[in-house]
């Protein structure tokens, strides 16, 4: 009878021992579920489509899935529910030095 209960503690503290030196699988800690929420947020983030509004030196507006690489640029923000993109303002009149 010692031999069952020794080899059944031994199976129960060995299981114990490779929990933990596996890193505790199937348990997750606070501060590790706030993190991986953050992180599956930033990916879904990341993974929406972006456009970006800006003009060119003829005061054109472009629409780009590229920002230009010199100048001011809006990023548009794309919404699932409308396909419309909001007009931005006019450009402002330049104002030529005499």
């Amino acid at each position: 009878m010692r031999a069952v209960v020794a080899v059944v503690a031994g199976l129960a503290l060995g299981a114990g021992i490779g929990w933990w030196k596996l890193g505790h699988p199937g348990y997750e800690t606070a501060d590790q579920a706030q993190a991986r929420a953050a992180k599956a947020e930033a990916a879904t983030e990341a993974a929406k489509p972006k456009l970006y509004r800006w003009r060119d030196g003829h005061g054109v507006l472009q629409l780009t899935d590229k920002p230009p690489r010199h100048g001011k640029f809006e990023v548009v923000t794309m919404r699932e529910d409308i396909n419309v993109i909001p007009m931005s303002p006019p450009p402002e009149p330049e104002t030529k030095a005499k």
